[in-house]
C-alpha cells in the first residue's frame, strides 16, 4: 500500500526535524556560539513553553508518568550538547543512536527478549562499524566526545523505554520538559550566579540563542508530538526505518551545511553501522 500524501508529508518534516537536533546543535556548538550549559537550559525551557502552549490548545494537563523520565531526558540534553564540543554532527549522530539502540536492546534482551539471527548480525554489523569509527579518531578530546554522545544515547533510550507505554504523550512529554527545564534553569543559575567553572558553559550569543530556540521549540518538541502522531499512521517496520534513516540523512548532510570533511573512516564506518541498525531494528518488527 503506497503511503498517504499528508503522512509522506509528516514523515518527511520528522526526520527533518530528528536531522536537524545535530546539525543545528553542532553548527551553534562546534561555533562557540553558545556554551552547552546555555545550550541546555534553552533547549529544555522553550522546548517546555512549546509544549504547554499545545497543551493548552489540545486541553491536556501535564502529567508526570515516571519520575526517572525528566532525570534522562536531562541527563541526554546535557551530554548531547557537551559531546557537540568535541565531536562533528555525523560522528556524533552515529554514536548516538548507536548507543540508543544497544540500550533498547539489551532493556528488551532483560525483560525476556530473545535476538533473531538478523538481529545478532545486523548488532555485529554495528560494532564493526563502530571499531572502524574509532579507528579513524584520535586524541583524548574526541575520545570525551564519543563516551558523552554514548551516554547521551544510553540516556535517551532509558528515557524512551520508560515511556514506552505512555498513552497521553503530549501530557507526559510536557510534564517531562516543564521537570528537566527547571532543574537545567536551575543548575544554569547556581553556575552563573557563583561563577563555577571557566564561563564558557554559560555563555550565549544572540546567534546562539536563535540555534537553542529553535533547536528546543521546533526540532526537539514540535517534532517529538509529530513523531508519536506519525507512529500511530505507520506501520512498525516503516516507523523503524525513519528513525534509523536520521544517521545516514545527517551525514549527507554534514558535509554541505557545516562543511565537515567526509573521511574514508567516517564513510566505512557510517555505512556500515546504519546498515547494522537498520538490520536490527527491521528484523525487530518483522
Amino acid at each position: 500500500m503506497n503511503m498517504p500524501l499528508k503522512t509522506f508529508a509528516l514523515t518527511t518534516l520528522v526526520l527533518i526535524g530528528m536531522a536537524g537536533n545535530s546539525l543545528l546543535a553542532r553548527a551553534a556548538l562546534g561555533g562557540h556560539l553558545i556554551g552547552p550549559l546555555s545550550f541546555t537550559m534553552i533547549r529544555l525551557v522553550s522546548g517546555c513553553i512549546m509544549l504547554l502552549m499545545l497543551a493548552f490548545i489540545a486541553r491536556v494537563r501535564p502529567r508526570l508518568s515516571h519520575k526517572g523520565m525528566p532525570v534522562t531526558l536531562l541527563l541526554y540534553a546535557l551530554a548531547f550538547a557537551y559531546g557537540y564540543l568535541q565531536l562533528g554532527a555525523a560522528t556524533g549522530t552515529l554514536f548516538l543512536f548507536f548507543a540508543i539502540q544497544a540500550t533498547i536492546l539489551c532493556w528488551e534482551m532483560f525483560n525476556g527478549y530473545r535476538l533473531s539471527t538478523g538481529q545478532w548480525l545486523g548488532s555485529g554489523l554495528s560494532v564493526w562499524g563502530l571499531w572502524i569509527l574509532v579507528g579513524g579518531v584520535s586524541g583524548l578530546p574526541d575520545m570525551i566526545g564519543i563516551m558523552l554522545m554514548i551516554v547521551a544515547g544510553i540516556s535517551w533510550g532509558l528515557y524512551s523505554m520508560l515511556g514506552k507505554n505512555v498513552v497521553d504523550s503530549l501530557a507526559v512529554t510536557t510534564a517531562n520538559f516543564i521537570w528537566s527545564g527547571l532543574i537545567a534553569s536551575l543548575v544554569f543559575a547556581a553556575v552563573d550566579i557563583f561563577a563555577l567553572g571557566d564561563g564558557e558553559s554559560v555563555y550565549i550569543s544572540v546567534p546562539g540563542l536563535y540555534y537553542a530556540l529553535v533547536v528546543g521549540a521546533v526540532t526537539s518538541a514540535l517534532v517529538y508530538v509529530l513523531w508519536y502522531i506519525l507512529v500511530q499512521k505507520l506501520s512498525g517496520v516503516t516507523s523503524a526505518s525513519v528513525q534509523m534513516a536520521v544517521p545516514a540523512v545527517v551525514l549527507l548532510g554534514a558535509a554541505p551545511l557545516l562543511g565537515e570533511p567526509v573521511t574514508r573512516h567516517s564513510l566505512i564506518g557510517g555505512t556500515i553501522m546504519i546498515s547494522g541498525l537498520f538490520l536490527v531494528t527491521l528484523t525487530k518488527h518483522l
